[in-house]
């Protein structure tokens, strides 16, 4: 390499560095280092289409034209991203206030199949909405045509709507409701989305200006997604779908481009009936009814707040069944609606619909990516042809540019490593769902992502993880060769150049698929229902003797809390058999069942499950969690997200089944001397170390085996004699440690 292209490359990366640092601050930094990547890359594609294209076979010649038209569709991609991210944009809030006459709102739940309790939870919120109750309806739109629904939506004075068929789905679902109701405004809500107190009062007031048709709030979720929950990386990384959800709808709404996402929006019915209703024959009906609304200058806008949460897929297995959906029917509705021909569309909304379809081959692309480093190493077969310092020159500031520029406009809500795993994960089954419905278009049932997923086991998804196995496979036996070329005496590639940027390239790509096996491994999930922190001041009252005590509740969700007893002289409330009272603001009287208590230093906590929980508790407990929680959302960025930290986070942290605290009563550390009698008349010298009402842990010199039954006998408080059966014996050194649960006089409690 020559001294002035090594001046280059120094002098680019010095100057792209500074304008990323001043970025940060300086708008004007952000457009030059925005322009700087869009020039630089521009110029390597320019040489790429130029110089590179292999010309030692048709197959490589073949490979490099898919490689380098890929690199120039990322590009075009890249293009509109820019554009999104280049002018910050958002609303002023129109208040209710502005209009003359609050206008009537139906709200559709639409639910085909969704357990009973997220419907319930939905409704509940719903009618909690801060709007005049006379002019808000809520209906539930049942295509399952469930008795226990009906009976559900009745008992929470909600309306109940039916269809003797399911023809056209979702979308003929929400039509049909839209022959049974009359409201003015229509809000679409998906059966797990759970809207805030402030939904209607954030949103509304934009149809004040007659040409809005509907207005979007971004979906947000309250639950850890696939990637987040099984690598355990639910504080470092934020919901896969964020970036779209707020970053890119953000900037589309600057161009009156806002995508309509099938739930948490807002439309005017008179711009609906115009259009002839929700559009139907395609399986993703909420984009295309959205793009149907923008035409002819009609008006749409996006609420970039968190306004209502829900409930991401629960499994990998099922985040791949909804994204092939949508890759499905994004490809349908071009077919049916195209964005370029069809009438009344702005020239950026065509663009911008256009992109997002465009967005969906993203697959086939990876795929390329993937593959065209291990065709060369594995068969020889080029996907470009060049000398390694050439690429360098031009491909290392390009590079780097991507990098920086990528940061800067997602403001630390994506990074590029992590947007390479997802793509990667997904790619194998997009490429499939994108060439068979291109060119196939087999007929495929719409399925409702399960909700409310329960499993007690850790298990890995052979066959979804197949594609990742494969490709990796091929990876490590491309390294093999790599070695055998570079430390022995055989030599499997004629070009060294060549060899050197395919190393970079299949390392870069084996990394990612190795986080997509490790995505594959499916954590057990155990709770009905997601558990909140939260911070509560409560009460905690013995039923039999009233006695009140001050906790804090420190997590919570509808079924079940865990509590932080500050009294901690009142230790023995927890231990008690009687039953315990729950209050805490307006909740109250909350019936509790124990299932653990816990010592922590001298801090003692017990978790708790609710039992007959009335209306009103349940309402407030709604209240609580989604109406008038704050937003803990919004401000999620990718915070010590390094892969590094991923793999050893999933490494240290994944068993089969979480540690439980399963001891129904408080231990208390003591040092007494026993004896415990077995059953022959032998008996043996030990020293409790804690004891609690439902059992103790003994150290003793020889061992003992579990199940066996014996007679402790103790000078401790009331307590004598007991029988008492071993639960488990550990060696500590030259003396054992067992725990023992009292069989007579004793709490109720199955482990000592």
């Amino acid at each position: 390499m020559q001294t002035s292209e090594i001046i280059w490359l120094i002098a680019s990366t010095v100057v792209l560095l500074v304008l990323y640092a001043l970025a940060r601050k300086h708008l004007a930094a952000k457009y030059l280092l925005l322009a700087a990547f869009l020039a630089i890359n521009l110029v390597y594609l320019i040489w790429r289409t130029a110089f590179t294209l292999p010309t030692i076979g048709i197959l490589s010649l073949i490979l490099g034209i898919f490689l380098l038209v890929t690199e120039w569709a990322g590009y075009l991609q890249s293009v509109v991203f820019t554009i999104l991210s280049w002018k910050p944009f958002q609303r002023k809030t129109i208040p209710l206030s502005e209009f003359q006459e609050l206008p009537t709102v139906d709200v559709y739940i639409a639910t085909y199949n969704e357990p009973a309790d997220l419907l319930k939870r939905t409704i509940a919120a719903s009618q909690m909405m801060t709007y005049p109750k006379e002019k808000l309806k809520i209906y539930v739109c049942d295509d399952g045509r469930r008795a226990e629904i009906r009976q559900l939506a009745e008992s929470m004075d909600a309306y109940y709507i039916d269809r003797p068929d399911n023809k056209h789905q979702k979308a003929g679902n929400l039509n049909h409701a839209m022959t049974k109701t009359d409201g003015e405004i229509i809000v679409t809500m998906d059966a797990d989305m759970v809207p805030r107190a402030n939904f209607l009062e954030r949103t509304l007031g934009y149809f004040t200006d007659e040409k809005v048709s509907f207005i979007q709030a971004p979906q947000v979720f309250y639950n850890a997604d696939a990637f987040q929950y099984n690598l355990f990386f639910e504080d470092n990384i934020t919901n896969e779908q964020d970036f779209f959800m707020r970053r890119l709808e953000e900037g589309k709404d600057r161009f009156n481009a806002t995508m309509y996402v099938g739930s948490n929006a807002l439309f005017r019915r008179s711009a609906l009936e115009e259009i002839g209703g929700f559009a139907t024959g395609v399986i993703t009906e909420d984009m295309a009814t959205g793009m149907l609304l923008q035409t002819n200058g009609q008006k749409t806008v996006f609420v970039n707040e968190t306004l209502a949460v829900g409930l991401s897929p629960e499994t990998y297995a099922d985040l791949l069944k909804q994204r092939d959906r949508w890759c499905r029917g994004n490809i349908q509705v071009i077919r049916k609606w195209n964005p370029l021909t069809i009438k009344g569309l702005s020239f950026m909304q065509r663009l911008l619909y256009m992109d997002g379809i465009h967005y969906w081959f993203f697959g086939i692309y990876k795929m390329v990516y993937l593959l065209a480093p291990l065709l060369f190493l594995l068969f020889s077969i080029y996907s470009l042809q060049t000398d390694f310092s050439t690429l360098l020159l031009f491909w290392l500031p390009a590079f780097l540019s991507s990098q920086l520029a990528f940061r800067r406009m997602a403001d630390n809500k994506r990074t590029t490593i992590w947007s390479h795993i997802y793509e990667v994960a997904l790619a194998p089954y997009m490429a499939v769902s994108v060439l068979t419905e291109l060119f196939f278009r087999k007929s495929i049932k719409f399925n409702v992502t399960r909700k409310g997923i329960l499993n007690n086991r850790r298990h890995f998804l052979w066959r979804t993880s197949t594609p990742y196995v494969i490709l990796l496979a091929m990876s490590i036996i491309s390294m093999i060769m790599i070695g055998i070329d570079l430390y022995t005496p055989i030599q499997l590639y004629d070009s060294v150049d060549m060899l050197y940027i395919n190393i970079f390239w299949v390392l870069y790509n084996a990394v990612a698929l190795v986080m997509a096996l490790i995505i594959s491994v499916e954590r057990p999930r155990f709770r009905e229902a997601e558990r909140f922190d939260v911070t509560l001041d409560a009460e905690l009252q013995d039923s039999v003797t009233d006695r009140t005590h001050p906790v804090r509740i420190i997590d919570l969700s509808e079924y079940g809390a865990r509590l932080e007893l500050l009294d901690t002289k009142a230790a023995d409330l927890l231990s008690a058999g009687s039953t315990l009272i729950l209050s805490a603001g307006s909740l109250q009287g909350l019936k509790l069942h124990k299932h653990w208590v816990s010592q922590q230093g001298k801090s003692y906590y017990a978790g708790v499950s609710f039992e007959d929980v009335t209306k009103e508790q349940y309402r407030a407990l709604v209240k609580i969690l989604f109406v008038d929680a704050p937003d803990i959302y919004s401000s999620r960025e990718y915070v010590n997200s390094t892969l590094w930290n991923a793999t050893s986070r999933f490494f240290r942290q994944t068993r089969a089944e979480p540690k439980q605290s399963e001891r129904q009563s408080i231990r208390e550390t003591i040092s007494v001397p026993g004896v415990l009698y077995f059953a022959d008349k032998g008996k043996v010298e030990t020293t409790l170390v804690d004891y609690s009402l439902s059992g103790c842990q003994v150290e003793l010199r020889k061992p003992i085996k579990p199940g066996q039954v014996l007679r402790l006998h103790a000078d401790h408080n009331s307590f004598r004699e007991s029988d008492v059966r071993v639960q488990w014996v550990q060696k500590r050194g030259r003396k054992y440690l067992a725990g023992l649960r009292f069989l007579t006089e004793t709490a109720d409690s199955d482990t000592a």
